[in-house]
């Protein structure tokens, strides 16, 4: 027995016949495995894009998103009950929160996003027969998918200026100093151009066309370098495709005649971003509309144009106790990447650009004092409207509203004596010392100096109907009303210094006099000023906001 054993184990016949039989099913269990783990990932795949298309359904119609989700799966080849949840919320595009916490969930007329699970399983393969020859069940995978997508609803909206009825020539000299030209237009001419509105895309085919661009879409449009002149006959034609006055028609006309072969060429980068439209081609249409009155466009554009950025001006004025008025002005860059116009989705925002103005008033008073020399100086830092929030009806653009969160500038006043080099360098902040305001033929001189400050921490929310985004109503953002009270504030700061012969003696009544005409000009110095402001599109303390377009509908993936 013991031999017949031994001899059983030293036979080797047919050993690789077991091994091959061992190894065999370990191989088609790694082959299984393969083959199902490969089906298990398209499945998958094949799933989360019915889930993305899912969701993409349910944020376009969140009122009815359950059913649309459903309908979409069903559409896609999966049943509808595979839509497990459907979960409608408020989604916030703020880069300061967590991506998790951007997306809260809650319906109401701020639900603006969906979030959707979809659970399915798909059967084993090849691991099938594995488990059957191993005397278990057929097996099958659950598949949990899930995606989150918001409406993808957008607005064009800007920051800027408004007309005011200035007497006296003062736009004219301020809007040709800025061009280089002289120019003669009427109020009438320049209430005719802040009436006609104009379509921002529609300008821009026609400025490819009147610059002679090589361009295909319409942010190589605003790439390009282009002279002023064309810029102001591509607003004229612009202007009659959409049926404007003919008054602002005939000023855009006498503009560009004015500026002649004018040689200034600028770019538009920092007028107008057409967010994801500026991708389009030029020949496309534009589901919204991005526009700006014609004064508004062409005192933006001679800004830009304005190389030096600075500007020095007499103002001829007719107001009793003024004797003359001159203004110095500087425009900074706006900032980095940001535009007057923009075209985008909640979380966007505009600036205008930071402004300084050296207003020099001679003032007339009696006796030792009947000239005062006043230098004003004025910093206005840039003002901000934030794209806060769309809501859009469910398939009725007329109930959509446009929240914006406006900030208006900081600004800084001072009487004082600011350098060329100080008032040009926009990279530090002017602290002006003591100005001349009076000089008594060397042996007297008074010197004086003040400062205010107003600002503004918080957004205001400012919200548009759709009827007044369709007229691009204007609405002003006040801290208050800062101009009336300019200059009694900086008078109840004044400190003022009489020097008598170089030696700081006094000389009795003469501060106090100075101090009646500086006192005494606060009324009609916040007329020429409020007029001058309200000319280079500037309120103290205000910003104006509005918005001229706005699309509804759509979704894009979130997560």
């Amino acid at each position: 027995m013991i031999r017949s054993f031994r001899t059983f184990l030293a036979d080797r016949r047919g050993l690789s016949t077991i091994v091959f039989a061992g190894t065999s099913l370990v191989l088609f269990g790694f082959g299984a495995m393969a083959v199902d783990v490969g089906s298990i990932f398209y499945q998958k795949r094949r799933q989360q894009t019915a889930t993305d298309l899912a969701a993409l359904a349910a944020a376009a119609d969140i009122e009815r998103a359950t059913n649309a989700a459903r309908a979409s799966a069903s559409r896609n080849g999966f049943p509808a009950d595979a839509v497990g949840t459907v979960q409608a919320g408020t989604y916030t595009p703020d880069p300061r929160l967590a991506p998790a916490a951007r997306f809260q969930q809650g319906s109401g007329p701020a639900a603006n996003a969906a979030r959707v699970e979809m659970r399915a399983t798909t059967p084993l393969i090849l691991g099938r027969v594995l488990a059957s020859s191993l005397g278990g069940e057929s097996g099958e995978v659950a598949i949990v998918t899930q995606a989150i997508a918001a409406q993808d609803a957008q607005a064009a909206f800007a920051i800027g200026s408004r007309l005011a009825r200035v007497e006296g020539g003062a736009l004219n000299g301020l809007l040709g100093g800025l061009l280089g030209t002289s120019l003669s237009l009427s109020v009438m001419d320049y209430e005719g151009l802040a009436r006609a509105r104009i379509d921002l895309f529609s300008f821009a085919r026609r400025l490819a066309t009147r610059a002679s661009i090589s361009a295909l879409t319409f942010e190589e449009v605003l790439r390009a370098n282009v002279r002023i002149g064309d810029i102001v006959l591509a607003a004229q034609d612009a202007a009659r495709d959409q049926g404007a006055g003919s008054d602002a028609i005939a000023a855009l006309g006498r503009l560009s005649s004015a500026l002649g072969s004018s040689g200034q060429r600028i770019n538009l980068q920092s007028l107008v971003s057409f967010g994801v439209y500026g991708g389009r081609q030029l020949s496309e249409e534009v589901p919204l509309k991005a526009s700006l009155a014609a004064l508004d466009l062409i005192s933006a554009a001679a800004q830009i144009a304005n190389g030096s950025r600075q500007l020095d001006l007499g103002l001829a004025v007719n107001v009793p106790g003024l004797a003359a008025v001159s203004l110095k002005l500087a425009i900074g860059e706006r900032p980095v990447g940001t535009s007057l116009v923009r075209v985008g989705r909640a979380g966007a925002s505009v600036h205008t650009a930071q402004t300084r103005l050296l207003l020099t008033l001679t003032l007339v008073g009696s006796g030792q004092a009947s000239l005062v020399r006043l230098p004003l100086y004025l910093e206005l830092a840039s003002a901000t409207a934030r794209l806060t929030a769309i809501s859009c009806g469910a398939g009725d653009v007329t109930s959509s509203r446009v929240t914006l969160g406006v900030t208006p500038a900081v600004v800084d006043a001072w009487i004082g004596q600011v350098s060329n080099a100080e008032f040009g360098n926009f990279s530090t902040r002017p602290n002006p010392p003591a100005a001349t305001v009076l000089d008594l033929l060397g042996l007297a001189k008074v010197k004086a100096r003040a400062h205010v400050t107003i600002s503004n921490t918080s957004e205001t929310a400012v919200s548009f109907s759709y009827a007044e985004i369709q007229r691009a109503d204007k609405k002003t953002t006040s801290t208050q009303n800062f101009v009336a009270s300019l200059l009694s504030r900086l008078v109840g700061d004044l400190d003022l210094r009489v020097e008598l012969l170089g030696l700081g003696l006094p000389i009795p009544g003469l501060d106090g006099a100075v101090t009646g005409v500086i006192a005494g000009a606060a009324a009609p110095l916040d007329q020429v000023l409020t007029s001058l402001l309200s000319t280079l599109g500037i309120g103290l303390g205000q910003a104006d906001s509005w918005v001229s377009g706005v699309r509804c509908g759509g979704a894009v993936l979130i997560q």
